[in-house]
């Protein structure tokens, strides 16, 4: 291919990309953008203006220590040190922290709940964007511009939507930046092993330089400027105590109603015989039903996207810390399936110890240790429905063979096509994975370059080395262009 062709090429990319880019714009701004820009607006007026909540304060706090001489030495003591990008954010806009960082939070919300359109995964869809948008109305609105998990929330999200096409590398590139900002996507790596294992035929043993990298960069760097910095995380999640929110608090109050509650670690938390092992059993459990979900994977019980959603729900119901902002790392996967009423009622316990909390402090309607007691027994009512509610839609995922979110993913197509060949005694040295495209309509077809389309020779050779012309193509075709890609075509040929 000549580099005039190759210019040709890329400018008629652009072109129908940019035209793409504006007919989704167009298509979603009703349905989705809109009312995600409105509940945006809500969340940060009673951030900003009401609420002031101490988290952002802090990430101030740490984005201003970093920026002191020497420069980019004193990182979170509670955050991944990658996390400071994050925080160093809202010195780019001109007005105050709090609403500077809450216009990021809004453009990742964007990107978010716009994502979810031209997937071609079964829930991944403008009603699915619709369902995220109740669910963060209902459980995250006070702490949605408040906290910093959004970002690492959208890195989790476009890594399962990237694995549910068969883009492994795109989903392990997502999964490994959430992992550096707040360390939670890590979960999905064993995931993606098995699925991309299954995929190719082959361990994916490269993929252990991803997660090397991403480890050195979690600990290296800070290590590099800072020799006392580099486990800060982690040292400060193994020295806390069960977090009021963690299913340990909750129980080990139930076994001793008179425990103490003290306040550290920037939370409320229980302190008693019972709590350290009570929170050890059931960090086990939740590592036990992380194995049965990836046996059940191995097994071709669960869908890809299932796979997802119960590791992370064992991940975050096992850990001694389970704050409000937790359940919003589960939303995005609960959207790809109907409003199920018990996530519902989970994420709306989530968020009505807010006013509770913010009355019963400036008010001091109950004594403290009672308000510290009803607290904790609210956040385990939620914990209740969240583990109840997970369990009763993996039942109805185990029950439901007909439905199979990933069955129609390249993914899913590639392991199909090469048992085949396999099954015949033919080699699968030819890759003729399906590549997954939509039309402007929302259709989806799955079509092999060069084969399904009768693209010239110039166009259907090559491979990888022509991919981005062959998805031009793939393209204009979709669009229903036929004049551009018959210029395009005669241009290819000549």
């Amino acid at each position: 291919m000549g580099k005039a062709t190759q210019v040709a090429v890329q400018a008629q990319a652009f072109k129908v990309r940019t035209r793409a880019v504006r007919q989704a714009v167009l298509r979603q701004w009703r349905p989705v953008m809109a009312p995600a820009l409105v509940l945006w607006l809500l969340a940060t007026i009673v951030s900003c203006g009401f609420l002031h909540p101490f988290d952002v304060t802090e990430y101030e706090r740490y984005a201003h220590a970093a920026l002191r001489a020497p420069l980019l030495h004193r990182f979170p003591l509670e955050y991944p040190a990658p996390a400071l990008a994050v925080f160093l954010l809202p010195f780019l806009l001109p007005f105050s922290y709090p609403w500077a960082f809450a216009v990021f939070a809004g453009i990742v919300l964007l990107f978010l709940v716009t994502g979810y359109e031209g997937s071609g995964t079964a829930g991944m869809d403008a009603d699915g964007a619709r369902r995220l948008i109740a669910y963060l109305a209902v459980g995250a609105t006070f702490l949605l511009t408040g906290r910093y998990d959004i970002f690492a929330v959208a890195a989790a999200f476009f890594s399962v939507r990237a694995a549910t096409q068969g883009r492994w590398s795109a989903a392990w590139t997502w999964s490994c930046l959430g992992f550096l900002l707040k360390l939670f996507p890590a979960v999905f790596w064993p995931t993606l092993v098995i699925a991309e294992w299954r995929y190719r035929g082959r361990p994916p043993w490269r993929r252990l330089v991803w997660m090397a990298v991403s480890a050195l960069i979690l600990v290296g760097l800070p290590a590099l400027l800072n020799h006392h910095a580099p486990l800060n995380a982690l040292h400060y999640y193994l020295h806390r105590p069960a977090e009021i929110g963690s299913v340990a608090a909750g129980v080990s109050l139930l076994a001793d109603w008179h425990s103490p509650l003290v306040l550290s670690f920037h939370s409320i938390n229980v302190v008693n015989a019972a709590t350290g092992p009570i929170a050890v059993v059931i960090e086990i459990l939740a590592a036990l039903g992380c194995l049965w979900v990836w046996r059940a994977q191995l097994r071709d019980r669960l869908p890809l996207e299932a796979v997802f959603l119960a590791t992370l729900s064992l991940v975050v119901l096992g850990g001694k810390v389970l704050s409000a902002q937790y359940l919003v790392w589960l939303m995005p996967l609960w959207a790809l399936y109907r409003i199920r009423p018990l996530w519902l009622l989970a994420a709306l316990a989530n968020v009505v110890v807010f006013p509770y909390e913010v009355s019963a402090q400036s008010f001091r309607l109950v004594p403290t240790h009672v308000f510290d007691v009803t607290l904790t027994l609210a956040f385990l009512a939620r914990d209740v429905f969240l583990a109840w509610g997970t369990w009763r839609w993996l039942r109805w995922v185990l029950a439901d063979s007909s439905w199979r979110p990933s069955s129609a993913s390249p993914a899913a197509a590639a392991a199909a096509w090469r048992r085949g060949r396999s099954a015949a005694g033919l080699g699968n040295e030819v890759d003729r994975a399906p590549l997954e495209r939509h039309r402007p309509g929302g259709a989806v077809r799955d079509v092999a370059v060069g084969e399904v389309l009768d693209l010239p020779p110039a166009v259907g050779a090559g491979g990888h080395r022509h991919r981005e012309l062959q998805m031009t193509v793939v393209e204009l075709r979709g669009a229903g262009d036929p004049g551009r890609l018959a210029d395009l075509l005669a241009h290819v040929e000549h």
